[in-house]
């Protein structure tokens, strides 16, 4: 009852119907000359952003068309509805129960992200709702994945694919939970136009290019949070079943319960693994210590997270803090990971390693240490400064799985960056400089030494009228074992002026000069046109002249945007 009187009383207080939003439109117009064979290809697109509040509550939808939509690869063009109460229920009063209850509602082109291992990255065109009122959550994704795209020289072609994905469980999103993820994707059987191509090593002969896939991933997530976060455990393991031709009969082996069968329709061309992560971080004192241990096995693949990195086993940790008001802050962190965690290592009855079973030929181990430094006192130049050294291990095996070489690389990489900002009568000044060192390493053979680094200044400088500039300029230097050294000298400058407060002008000129000569300059303006709208116009060439060639690089582009 207490609920629904104060929901009467927000209701009241504000306006029943409101509606506003962005729009725009945007061209682009190019030429290149010269030796470059790549053309740009005229744009035009649109973007529509309307937002409407019904009695406070506000509805979205994004809409993005655009004339470089093709047939040949993924959908270009998005669509989306979305309801967000959340934001507006805390803004309005404090509900405990209700506040949290509907998190988000998406039709269209959405991009659902539950977690790294099991739905991350991937477009599902159609639907997806997060709920978490009280204690309880639940959340759902379902729509097209990718749509069927012909085989062409440009493209491998692709099925349609379908996704559906759901979480349940138990806790707050941002603090203590308990959530059971699944996931399933899987491609139909009507095949792409072009899919079978002739053999290039015998004419009389085709090849399938794509292969129907279908994919299960089913994963828990427990995270634990204690005194407000000062102790924080995040941590997820998940399965996957990956088949890469579904087309094939579904297989009963006698092991296997019947139920698993049925329900994961395992086949010749399936494979299963899994992953996991542990995080667990510590929070006291303004000094925060962390850890982690994350494995991706090599079989590990969800359809839904089409970044993730499989065979990777990664252990590390660090520590930040911070000091006089975040003054002063340092933090330290190293992190190791190798690949090709199918190797396993045999030995003779000395208990040396004589030789090494393994899906790759080679195992790579990566190292890295961090650690910076920043200065940022009220009313003084800030600084920070960076080192990052790395070193790669990779064992080279033979055919007979023989240990036969181990390359090492070493690296040591070194940032450092310093600027102030203050004013002087009616002027004001932001001077700044950067420097950044990279040099690589190899103990064994000095094939892949490389050294560069890279040294700039830049400056902001601000008048009392609407008057604006910006500099920069550099140095950089690439030395590598067999190869001319690689030195540029760069600049870049900017004036910026606005006329009767409403109609600015920009210019940009700026250069690198060394192996070859490139100039780039640019001019923009932007204005409204009565209260219609606004408009942007702008025009840049890029001239280039060195060793390799020359080109010249003009392009048009025009805008008209709105908001109400």
């Amino acid at each position: 009852m207490t609920a629904t009187l104060l929901f009467c009383v927000i209701l009241a207080q504000v306006q029943p119907v409101q509606f506003s939003g962005t729009a725009s439109m945007y061209s682009e117009y190019g030429w290149v000359t010269g030796d470059s064979l790549v053309q740009p290809r005229p744009e035009l697109r649109f973007n529509v952003n309307p937002s409407l509040s019904l009695f406070g509550f506000p509805i979205g939808l994004d809409m993005l068309m655009s004339t470089q939509e093709n047939p040949l690869r993924q959908q270009l063009d998005k669509f989306k509805l979305f309801l967000n109460p959340k934001k507006w229920l805390e803004s309005q009063a404090n509900l405990s129960g209700l506040a949290l209850s509907l998190k988000g509602l998406e039709l269209g082109s959405c991009n659902p992200s539950w977690t790294p291992y099991t739905l991350s990255g991937a477009p599902v065109f159609g639907g997806a709702v997060e709920l978490n009122p009280w204690y309880v959550y639940a959340a759902a994704a379902a729509g097209r994945n990718q749509r069927r795209v012909a085989v062409s020289d440009s493209t491998e072609g692709a099925y349609a694919r379908m996704l559906y994905s759901g979480r349940f469980g138990f806790g707050k999103k941002e603090g203590t939970h308990f959530y059971l993820t699944v996931l399933y994707a899987g491609d139909d059987t009507v095949p792409p136009a072009n899919n079978w191509q002739p053999n290039p090593n015998d004419t009389t002969d085709t090849f399938e290019v794509v292969r129907p896939k279908e994919n299960y991933v089913v994963g828990a997530e427990f995270n634990l949070s204690l005194a407000k976060d000062a102790f924080r455990l995040e941590s997820e393991v998940t399965g996957s079943e990956l088949t890469r031709d579904k087309r094939l009969p579904v297989e009963h082996w006698d092991w296997m319960p019947e139920w698993v069968a049925n329900t994961f329709k395992p086949r010749m061309s399936s494979s299963v693994d899994y992953a996991f992560k542990v995080r667990p971080s510590l929070n006291v004192l303004d000094t925060r210590v962390y850890g982690k241990l994350e494995f991706v096995g090599p079989g590990y693949q969800s359809l839904g997270a089409p970044g993730l990195r499989n065979d990777n086993m990664a252990i590390g940790g660090g520590i930040e803090r911070s000091f006089l008001d975040n003054a002063v802050s340092v933090s330290a962190a190293y992190t190791s990971e190798h690949d090709n965690l199918l190797a396993q290592a045999v030995e003779d009855s000395l208990g040396r390693v004589v030789r090494v079973l393994t899906m790759k030929s080679a195992t790579t181990r990566f190292t890295n240490w961090e650690a910076s430094l920043g200065l940022t006192f009220p009313n003084l130049p800030y600084l920070q400064v960076g080192y990052y050294p790395y070193t790669q291990a990779t064992d080279n095996l033979d055919s007979m799985a023989q240990v036969a070489s181990t390359s090492l690389t070493k690296g040591n990489v070194v940032s450092v960056s310093a600027g102030h900002s203050f004013e002087t009568g009616k002027l004001s000044h932001s001077p700044g400089v950067s420097f950044s060192y990279n040099d690589v390493r190899s103990p064994a053979s000095d094939s892949a030494d490389n050294t560069s680094w890279d040294a700039g200044l830049n400056y902001g400088l601000g008048f009392e009228f609407p008057l604006s500039l910006s500099a920069s300029c550099g140095l950089s230097r690439s030395v590598a074992v067999g190869m001319d050294p690689d030195q540029r000298v760069y600049f870049d400058v900017t004036p910026s002026y606005t006329l009767f407060e409403k109609w600015t002008n920009s210019l940009s000129l700026g250069g690198t000069f060394g192996s070859g000569t490139r100039i780039d300059t640019r001019l923009t303006s932007s204005f409204p046109i009565w209260k219609i709208c606004d408009a942007s116009l702008g025009v840049s060439d890029a001239i280039y002249n060195g060793n390799d060639g020359k080109y010249n690089d003009l392009r048009l582009t025009a805008q008209l945007s709105k908001s109400w």
